[in-house]
C-alpha cells in the first residue's frame, strides 16, 4: 500500500502543478464527461485511461488509515463498498477522515496506476483528483430508502413504552427505527434479536450489518432511561403491509407482558 500510494503523491504533485500553471496562463481543464452511477463506474474502472479528464461522483469506504503531507491527503478505498473497485484518490489539503470511514468523492479520473498491495500482489486502480470528500454514513452511501412510512405509533405495557417511529425500505435491507422508554421503577430489558417480521406468509429475516454501525438500543434500560436505535431486517417489499413483533420483560417478575404487535400498512 505504502508503494502505490507514493505513486499516487507523485502524480498529484504533478497534476497539482499542471492546474497551477493553466490556471497562470488563462487556461482551463475541460471536462469530458460524467460518471455518476455504478454501471458507468464499472465501465471506467475497466478501462481508466479511457476516461481521463471525465468527472465523478461516488461513495467510496476508506481500506486504510490516509497518507498525508504538506500538499494533500492520500486514501485508498473501496468505491460502492465494493472490493471489486479498489480506487487511488488525492486531494488537496489536509481531512479529518480516518480508515474506516465512508465517504462522498467529487473529482476527475486521471487515468490507471500500477503498484503493490500490502500482500506484495500487482494491482492496478483507477486515480482520482478529487475536488471534494465529505463525510458520510452506510445507509446514505450503500443502502438508501427506497420508500419510507412514518409510523409513529406507540404502546404502553405497564410504564414500559415502545415506540416503531418509521420503516425504512431498501433494495438490500429493512430498518425500522424503534424507541424504548422505561417509565417503571424497574431496569426493563429488550432483545432484537427476539423481534419478528412478517407480509402475508412470509417472514422476513433479521440481519446483522456490522459494516453499518447503525445505532443499537441496549438490551438492559434503567428506569427513566429513553433508548432510540434501529432494529434491522433482510429486504422486504415496500408496497406490501408489513407486521412486527417485539418482545419486552422486566426485573419485576409479578409484570406480565404480551408481544407489542405493530400493523404497518
Amino acid at each position: 500500500m505504502k508503494k502505490i500510494i507514493a505513486i499516487l503523491i507523485s502524480m498529484f504533485l504533478i497534476f497539482t502543478i499542471g492546474c497551477s500553471n493553466a490556471k497562470e496562463s488563462g487556461g482551463k481543464i475541460e471536462s469530458k464527461g460524467q460518471i455518476k452511477t455504478q454501471q458507468e463506474f464499472s465501465k471506467m474502472y475497466s478501462s481508466p485511461d479511457k476516461y481521463k479528464d471525465y468527472e465523478v461522483d461516488f461513495y467510496a469506504k476508506i481500506l486504510f488509515e490516509p497518507e498525508k503531507d504538506d500538499d494533500g491527503t492520500y486514501i485508498q478505498c473501496y468505491a460502492y463498498d465494493n472490493d471489486n473497485y479498489n480506487t487511488l484518490v488525492g486531494i488537496e489539503g489536509d481531512l479529518d477522515i480516518k480508515e474506516g470511514d465512508i465517504v462522498h468523492i467529487k473529482g476527475v479520473v486521471k487515468g490507471a496506476q500500477e503498484g503493490e498491495n500490502m500482500m506484495g500482489a500487482t494491482i492496478t486502480a483507477p486515480v482520482i483528483m478529487a475536488n471534494n470528500i465529505d463525510k458520510s454514513d452506510y445507509a446514505t452511501a450503500f443502502a438508501p430508502a427506497v420508500k419510507t412510512k412514518e409510523v409513529n405509533q406507540e404502546q404502553n405495557q405497564h410504564g414500559y413504552v415502545l415506540k416503531v417511529n418509521k420503516v425504512e425500505f431498501a433494495e438490500n435491507e429493512t430498518r425500522i427505527h424503534v424507541t424504548v422508554t422505561n417509565n417503571t421503577k424497574d431496569k426493563i430489558n429488550f432483545y432484537s434479536f427476539n423481534a419478528k417480521a412478517t407480509q402475508g406468509s412470509t417472514q422476513i429475516k433479521e440481519k446483522d450489518n456490522f459494516d453499518a454501525k447503525y445505532k443499537e438500543i441496549e438490551s438492559e434500560i434503567m428506569p427513566g432511561i429513553t433508548e432510540e436505535g434501529i432494529v434491522l431486517f433482510e429486504k422486504a417489499d415496500k408496497d406490501q403491509p408489513l407486521k412486527l413483533y417485539f418482545e419486552g420483560s422486566s426485573e419485576n417478575y409479578d409484570l406480565d407482558f404480551q408481544p407489542f404487535v405493530f400493523d404497518v400498512q
